[in-house]
């Protein structure tokens, strides 16, 4: 598989450090990858303007003048782009909370050494290969519906409409029961937040009295009896993606 990668650093040196460590990582692993490189988060977005989802990771500086890093990523998110892995490279990580809402995959942190890029760059081909195999079909009579698990914000029940799933793009309506994703979708960081209701803790921005906010901006009521364990749940979620 060629993966399409991408450096955006105002530091020359930077990006020459980033770029051969991915000719090291390839040779070393026979893996392939196609890189472009950008000195503006403007000349990134230039390319994003003119072709849809043309990365599969982006090593992005938080501290560039103009659009920083954590603002670039923000217009990528809101094109949408929400597959795309994001590595933050940062000298400064105290900064590292501010990137929450863009869902970065990992941060790196200057003078990068290699052994961290290689560890960091292997779990995001990891996971990208998960990606291939994370989806789930929906069999309906018009034909079977095919969605990556990681598109869909929430899926929601409604007495009259149905069944509606929420991805990072739109809305589509279907037949069946809330009850049967619950069981398909435990084990792949979908919580239920209300009885009508189960997200993907990908998504979660922040949380309010009795509702959750997503990144995309969408707000679904939350369970106030079942707060507490949600809040637990979404905390070990983040652990364990920020550990990937």
């Amino acid at each position: 598989m060629l993966y399409k990668i991408a450096i955006c650093d105002d530091e020359l040196n930077q990006i020459k450090i980033v770029s051969d460590y991915l000719t090291r990582f390839s040779i070393k692993t026979d893996t392939e990858f196609q890189i472009e490189r950008f000195t503006s988060g403007n000349e990134l977005l230039k390319k994003y303007y003119n072709e849809k989802s043309p990365f599969d990771i982006i090593f992005l500086d938080m501290e560039m003048p103009g659009r920083n890093g954590i603002e670039t990523a923000q217009e990528i998110r809101n094109l949408p782009d929400r597959n795309v892995l994001i590595a933050f490279i940062t000298s400064f990580p105290e900064y590292m909370q501010d990137s929450f809402d863009v869902q970065a995959s990992q941060y790196l942190t200057k003078p990068i050494s290699y052994e961290l890029f290689e560890q960091k760059l292997e779990k995001m081909l990891s996971y990208i290969g998960e990606l291939e195999t994370n989806i789930t079909v929906i069999s309906q009579k018009s034909g079977e519906i095919i969605l990556h698990l990681d598109d869909i914000v929430c899926i929601e029940s409604d007495k009259k409409a149905g069944i509606i799933i929420t991805t990072n793009k739109d809305e589509m309506i279907i037949k069946g029961k809330l009850t049967d994703f619950e069981d398909e979708l435990a084990d792949k960081y979908f919580i239920s937040i209300h009885r009508s209701c189960i997200a993907n803790m990908k998504y979660i921005r922040k949380f309010n009295a009795d509702s959750l906010e997503f990144s995309t901006g969408k707000i679904v009521p939350v369970s106030r009896r079942k707060l507490s364990e949600i809040k637990e749940a979404f905390s070990k979620y983040m652990v364990m993606r920020y550990k990937r």
